[in-house]
């Protein structure tokens, strides 16, 4: 059952589900604005993000939002608007469609991750207003990387730093083909001159002996034990060699190495691009922003989101690789890139490959600085990174988009 129910008076608030770091932004937004709200969170939740609310002046209701009970104990009859913000997008299409049923007028704000799906929810469900946090985001990213890069930096002398990417060659491969290529010049060349026949035709009966065809225009019937003898050295080496070349070729096809090749070549053409390292739902509306303004983006991650893999994979390259190691940075262009975005959800992860990116720079381009933009959780770190370096800059796509949630709730019903 919830609890902390209010007097009967609380009217004109804004309801809001969901004490994430998203919903606290979002409360905090509304009380500097002096907005009466009423926060419905889990029993779940934080302890530090229910004393912050609670110290921001929202009352707080605990329980399952879900539930008819818990939402009326926060007077939406009386309310201006509710807001839904857990990042499950389910729970918030669930609680929208009872709301609505319930209270056919009240604004309702939904969070959600598919921008795809945003007006059609809004069309055929009547919620008010459906926004997705990563694609508000985006352009405040998009913006900041275009940004003019930082003042020049001092080089940093470090003889090791400086990388030399040498694609790796396929030794397996390349061994492979040179002893089929050796089988057939041999073959070529003793039937020539012991068979009588002419190159062409040496040519032709060679590649039906390695590939085993045999059409019988040509045969050793008659021909010497010696050159039996090679002949079956030709089909047994052709039959192994083929065979083994095939498997090699087909595993490299499904197993995504054509495909990494294909990237890491686009990728080595590219100059003056953005490299985003995270393909998220944060990164994959990045990269959307920056494709609508014709500019060249190359994407690192060990592990992308399948859906935006497979979206992008054919527009953008996307290179399969750990963005916190230097190697696969200089993969990417960085020499040549004209910014980079760490995008993926990890504060930790995001300023390590901000850190690794920086000391590239100042070991390979320190002549050419360039904006080094990381997506941030925690304010408090950015606010202490931005007090003490001008070389990053920290952005929260919950920060940037709380102000639009808010923004949308107080202005209530769309004007046709």
């Amino acid at each position: 059952m919830p609890t902390n129910f209010f007097p009967d008076e609380l009217s004109d608030h804004v309801v809001v589900c969901g004490l994430g770091r998203f919903g606290l932004r979002i409360v905090q937004l509304l009380r500097e604005q002096k907005i009466a709200v009423v926060a419905i969170t889990s029993p779940e939740t934080r302890e530090d993000r229910r004393v912050a609310a609670l110290d921001l002046g929202a009352q707080l209701i605990t329980g399952d939002f879900r539930f008819p009970d818990t939402r009326e104990a926060g007077r939406l009859d009386s309310a201006r608007a509710l807001i839904l913000a857990t990042s499950d997008d389910l729970i918030n299409l669930e609680a929208a469609l009872d709301v609505r049923s319930q209270h056919p007028e009240l604004c309702i704000v939904m969070r959600h991750s598919d921008a795809r799906l945003g007006d059609r929810l809004e069309h055929d469900f009547d919620i008010t207003h459906v926004l997705v946090p990563p694609l508000l985001a985006a352009p405040h990213f998009v913006e900041a990387a275009l940004a003019p890069p930082p003042e020049r930096l001092p080089a940093r002398a470090r003889k090791s730093a400086q990388l030399t990417l040498r694609r790796a060659p396929r030794t397996d491969l390349s061994l492979l083909m040179l002893l089929l290529l050796l089988l057939f010049v041999g073959g070529v060349l003793i039937f020539h001159q012991y068979l009588g026949i002419s190159y062409l035709d040496a040519a032709y009966f060679t590649v039906t002996i390695l590939t085993t065809v045999g059409f019988g225009d040509f045969n050793l019937h008659d021909a010497a034990p010696a050159m039996k003898l090679f002949g079956m050295l030709l089909m047994f080496g052709g039959l192994l060699l083929l065979a083994t070349l095939s498997s090699l070729l087909t595993n490299y096809i499904l197993s995504g190495a054509a495909q990494q090749a294909r990237a890491e070549q686009m990728a080595r053409r590219y100059k003056d691009h953005v490299i985003i390292c995270g393909l998220g739902s944060v990164g994959y509306a990045i990269a959307g922003h920056l494709r609508a303004r014709n500019l060249r983006v190359v994407v690192v991650d060990m592990t992308p989101d399948d859906a935006y893999f497979r979206d992008l994979a054919t527009r953008v390259p996307i290179l399969l690789g750990d963005a916190t190691r230097p190697e696969a940075l200089m993969k990417a262009g960085l020499g040549r890139a004209r910014a980079l975005i760490a995008a993926t959800s990890s504060d930790a992860l995001n300023l390590e490959i901000g850190l690794t990116a920086q000391s590239l720079i100042e070991e390979t381009r320190a002549e050419r600085p360039m904006p080094l933009v990381l997506r941030c959780f925690d304010p408090d770190l950015a606010r202490r990174i931005h007090r003490v370096s001008k070389n990053y800059m920290l952005l929260s796509s919950a920060e940037l988009a709380a102000p639009i949630f808010v923004e949308a709730a107080l202005k209530g019903k769309k004007t046709p």
